[in-house]
């Protein structure tokens, strides 16, 4: 197979010539496989774009991509696609090119590729794997923490390293990821990448590594600008999680209802009822309202079908009668000790509460899966 490693660099020529003779030589320990090293240089002022011309000479498997300094991200998709359309890699790997990945964990991400998996993790936080003991505190917290909130944050907590850039993946992933990632041009790119890829049902494998502080040189993270892009992504990616879910739809679905119910609790008022008669009334004209949307909209893919819809029906009304009770319960005893003219805030506050009670219910009573 074609194996392609990507070797992202700027101001790196006190390290590339070493990087590169070590994955030569690991590379020949690798049979069947043809490897091929991609440097993406960012415009380095400092030499390493000339180390690298001379060592094409003698080495003819390597190939350097220049270019304006974009981003880490950037020069990734750059050093993708020339791997794919140019020289037709079956795998693709990127690793920092500062001698903190260890070149010798080559063959355990080929290997796992190999046996079905297509993308590999190297993975700082599992069993294993390892953050330089050197780090001082604050920096192992901060990444540390960075890494728990992208886990926990975006819901795949079963992947650990996040952040980390030592990676092998095949190219379909690229092929049909490459409009999507492309907006990414710093560091958030890795996170966005793999998670774009496991919504798209890739098959992780996590390896342990061991990360090394790089020993020349300095860290081209700029630890405020990162720490906000990841915020960013992690907020924005679940909250069309769930605008695009289920709660969505239904929150949707219950604005809806909600609009009903306050518009006829307004005219059961102003023509002379009590508020409690038009919150009655107007919670079972949005019930039915909820009913019929919810079935065709918010839980499609486990919709209520004939004959079993009117019995559903039925049922879903009451279980709503908890939601109206709250609701009731609220507006009743909100006018009873603040007067008649509070019943717009204690009705606000009795539909919020029913908002949560009801969605518990439809989506594991009416519509469980």
């Amino acid at each position: 197979m074609n194996v392609a490693i990507i070797l992202p660099t700027y101001n790196e020529r006190d390290t590339i010539q070493l990087l590169l003779d070590r994955l030569e030589q690991v590379s020949k320990t690798i049979p069947k496989n043809t490897f091929h090293f991609v440097v993406v240089d960012d415009n380095s002022p400092d030499g390493t774009i000339e180390l690298v011309k001379k060592r094409q000479k003698t080495h003819h498997n390597i190939s350097l991509l220049t270019g304006p300094k974009l981003g880490l991200g950037r020069a990734l998709l750059r050093g993708m696609k020339y791997s794919i359309d140019e020289l037709h890699a079956d795998i693709i790997i990127q690793m920092d090119a500062d001698l903190s990945h260890d070149p010798s964990v080559v063959p355990d991400f080929v290997s796992a590729i190999d046996n079905g998996n297509d993308f590999v993790v190297g993975s700082r936080y599992i069993r294993g794997g390892s953050i330089p003991e050197n780090w001082a505190p604050h920096r192992k917290l901060f990444s540390i923490i960075g890494n728990a909130i992208v886990r926990y944050g975006l819901g795949f907590p079963t992947v650990h390293d996040w952040t980390g850039g030592y990676r092998a993946y095949i190219p379909k992933h690229v092929h049909a990821l490459e409009k999507e990632i492309s907006e990414y041009s710093g560091y958030v790119f890795q996170i966005a990448f793999l998670h774009k890829s496991i919504l798209l049902g890739a098959k992780i494998k996590e390896i342990p590594i061991h990360f090394t502080d790089r020993r020349f040189g300095h860290s081209k993270i700029a630890p405020s600008e990162y720490i906000r892009n990841v915020l960013w992504y992690v907020g924005h990616e679940r909250f069309l999680a769930i605008v695009k879910g289920s709660l969505g739809k239904f929150l949707v679905v219950g604005s809806i209802g909600l609009l009903i119910n306050s518009v006829l609790l307004e005219l059961f008022v102003r023509i002379g009822f009590h508020p409690i008669v038009g919150s009655i009334i107007g919670a079972e004209m949005a019930i039915i309202s909820n009913f019929f949307l919810n079935n065709a909209w918010t839980f499609r893919s486990r919709a209520i079908a004939n004959p079993h819809r009117i019995r559903k029906f039925f049922q879903f009304n009451g279980s709503s009668f908890g939601a109206l009770f709250i609701q009731a319960s609220s507006v009743y005893f909100g006018t009873h000790i603040f007067g008649r003219e509070a019943y717009r805030l204690f009705f606000v506050i009795g539909v919020g509460i029913g908002l949560i009670y009801n969605y518990l219910m439809y989506s594991k009573v009416i519509w469980k899966k």
